[in-house]
């Protein structure tokens, strides 16, 4: 508990005056005598007619996303949380300015109020891309900067975000009612009243703070005509492609409204761009990708560009010609070249290597590990000891599901360069993939060692303790990659996984739909990728919806024909379905594309098995399995019960004891493996095998008659 001391709370905060007061705390001016963070910001949770448990939740919450989101300049700074006595607080930055609802008194004009909302916008860009909703946007939870009259967005008290803790039976600390109303009157649209927002009820808070500034009236008052639209007063500063901009912002329907950030961006350009062409006006325009470097930047023409660098696709050698070789752009700096006429053979001991370098990764983007595996190769001929050569190797094995090939190359790499994240981090992948579990989560262990936001090994870590079965701590691990990808829909799936074991399929549904809401939201903004397409149809599969997850699979199919891991979703989602003719075509396509993959021939012996009933070409199909992966024991345990169908019982035996080996805790495998002894005419072995089953957690009840047929 906090400690109070002479009037100040935690013995640190003297308070000034109180700025504002509502529904759920009151606001002050505070001093922090133990910092230069002075003068700042204190809330007091204080609800008045809420319930105290939702005021709670959304207290804490606004102090986690103020936490997260304090990088961004137009967001106030979060400097601490903290309760005394009942009573909790938030320590944040004081913004010295006036909010809107200040500068209220004179109407404002156009350009002005499309500088605003690009800046506003800009900001709700940062947060919808991680899925957080303000909920709240109006004239006094907006304030103009004094030192530099930006725009900042305060009071995230009323902040939602795709969190799956909240909808969640999983902890009561954190439980939100779903239809919880949260919002100003006039400045909320009706499904965010009635509980319901979405990334858009934002996109309407912020068109009627527009309008309010444009227009001097508020909401409550806005007229509009039959179609929605509204209604300006004369006497305004507006055109009508702004009029329709606003208009489109605050439609009542969820539907007519703009649905993302982007889109009114664009618009609003287009809008200035017009203006600009009529005005001879040469303001710039703020791009939907701010803060970003478009390729066009990155590969104009001018001095610091090399023409003969680019090669064409099919091209594997470079070119015996003559050019023009200006300056050199790497990661450290320029490099000029004082030569005007260079002959590339001079200098192909300096180029070769950058160039199977680049056109390696280049292959790799484009999803052809087998090219790039050969430039690569290249590489590693011209410099055998280069981390860079081994690693892409490794990579494009890894991509062409050549596990142990891959793992020699990314441990030839990290001899060369120990602590190289990105490698380490593949290897802890294949480390996973080949069920090597210890040594993948003492991987991603030694990577956040080095770097303790590094996401890709908390993912490492969480999926390290799925392979463990232990799940509370792969829930742990996914909850802190959470905290630092938010914005990556992959969380909410590996979280449900774990969630699934620890509490069951029905409470990680929860996470499922926040995983689809979250790939919903990825492939309106990717719609040409094919792992967001073949992920959202995994998603899919997961709620038991395989009819919607076909045409997931089949859109990344369109996108690239050869995309192994939508083939290897769309052969289990058919397979699901009753259609186990045309799975199996897709099996076949995914085993050509991949035939060092055990995972293909697993799946393609699977059906063969239980839907065809041809158990000759099963074991085939798990033969190559197994030789693929040795120790991968559900293909060991398949083999058994295809050889038992073929009455081949004492290979069944081998098979099952293979698999007993490899997982001596999987009850399955001693049941099986007693049917194999009992089949054998060894009852007691039989007997033994099964009562071990049941210590293991098989359910007795269904090995009751063949625990009678074996008492001896």
């Amino acid at each position: 508990m906090a400690k109070q001391t002479k009037g100040l709370l935690v013995g640190r905060y003297q308070i000034i005056k109180e700025l504002a007061r509502g529904g759920f705390g009151v606001t002050y001016l505070a001093k922090d005598t133990q910092s230069s963070n002075s003068p700042c910001v204190v809330k007091k949770l204080n609800p008045q007619n809420a319930d105290i448990e939702t005021a709670k939740t959304l207290f804490q919450r606004e102090a986690q996303f103020l936490s997260y989101l304090q990088q961004n300049r137009q967001i106030p700074k979060y400097f601490n949380y903290f309760e005394e006595g009942q009573d909790f607080y938030i320590v944040q930055e004081y913004i010295e300015g006036k909010s809107l609802d200040k500068l209220l008194e004179q109407l404002w004009t156009k350009p002005k109020v499309i500088d605003f909302l690009q800046e506003i916008l800009l900001i709700l860009k940062h947060l919808h891309q991680i899925n957080i909703i303000h909920r709240d946007i109006k004239p006094s939870n907006i304030i103009r900067r004094d030192k530099d009259n930006k725009f900042v967005l305060i009071d995230f008290g009323s902040v939602k975000q795709l969190d799956p803790r909240y909808l969640s039976n999983r902890s009561s600390e954190y439980q939100l009612p779903l239809h919880t109303m949260i919002g100003t009157p006039g400045y909320a649209p009706i499904e965010q009243m009635e509980g319901k927002p979405g990334l858009n009820s934002d996109i309407y808070g912020l068109g009627m703070t527009a309008i309010h500034l444009l227009t001097g009236t508020h909401p409550k008052n806005l007229k509009r005509d039959e179609q929605d639209d509204v209604i300006f007063p004369n006497g305004v500063d507006i055109d009508n492609l702004l009029a329709t901009i606003l208009t489109k912002m605050v439609y009542c329907s969820p539907e007519r409204r703009y649905q993302f950030v982007d889109d009114v961006l664009e618009d609003l350009n287009k809008a200035i761009e017009y203006s600009n062409n009529n005005n001879h006006n040469n303001k710039t325009t703020i791009e939907p990708n701010n803060g970003f470097i478009s390729p066009n930047e990155i590969t104009g023409t001018g001095n610091n560009t090399i023409p003969f660098f680019i090669p064409d696709n099919n091209e594997t050698q470079l070119p015996p010609i003559r050019t023009f070789l200006k300056v050199w752009h790497n990661p450290i700096g320029f490099i000029a070249v004082g030569i005007t006429l260079v002959s590339l053979e001079l200098i192909y001991p300096f180029i070769r290597p950058l160039y199977y370098s680049y056109q390696g990764n280049r292959l790799l983007d484009l999803r052809q590990p087998e090219a790039a595996l050969e430039q690569f190769e290249n590489l590693r001929e011209i410099k055998p000891n280069s981390p860079e050569a081994w690693k892409g190797r490794g990579d494009a094995l890894l991509s062409m599901g050549s596990d142990f090939r891959a793992l020699d190359s990314y441990n030839k790499a990290l001899s060369l360069q120990p602590n190289n994240l990105k490698t380490l981090n593949n290897k802890g992948k294949v480390l996973y993939n080949i069920g090597k579990y210890e040594e993948a989560l003492e991987t991603s262990n030694k990577i956040l060692a080095i770097d303790p936001n590094n996401a890709e090994a908390w993912s490492g870590k969480g999926l390290a303790y799925m392979g463990l079965r232990q799940y509370k701590e792969a829930s742990q691990s996914f909850d802190k990659l959470r905290q630092i990808r938010p914005d990556e829909p992959k969380i909410w799936g590996d979280i449900g996984l774990a969630t699934e074991q620890l509490q069951g399929a029905e409470t990680a549904r929860n996470y499922y739909k926040l995983a689809l809401e979250s790939y919903d939201l990825l492939v309106k903004r990717k719609p040409n990728d094919p792992f967001a397409w073949t992920d959202r149809g995994y998603i899919l599969q997961k709620l038991n919806i395989p009819e919607k997850a076909l045409p997931s699979y089949e859109k990344a199919l369109e996108i690239d024909k050869n995309f192994y891991a939508a083939l290897l979703g769309k052969g289990n989602t058919l397979d699901r379905m009753g259609k186990p003719q045309e799975a199996l075509l897709a099996f076949n396509r995914a085993s050509e594309i991949r035939p060092d993959d055990h995972q293909v021939w697993y799946n393609r012996g699977m059906l063969l098995t239980h839907h065809l009933q041809k158990y000759e070409e099963a074991l085939q199909s798990f033969d190559k399995a197994i030789e693929r992966r040795n120790d991968f024991s559900p293909a060991w345990q398949s083999k058994g019960l295809a050889l038992l169908e073929l009455k081949r019982y004492s290979d069944a035996l081998a098979a099952f004891d293979k698999a007993k080996n490899l997982e001596p805790k999987n009850p399955y495998v001693w049941a099986n493996r007693g049917s194999a002894l009992q089949l054998l005419g060894k009852p007691k072995e039989a007997h033994d095998s099964y009562q071990k089953a049941i210590e293991l957690g098989f359910p007795p009840e269904q090995l009751r008659e063949e625990l009678e047929k074996t008492k001896v």
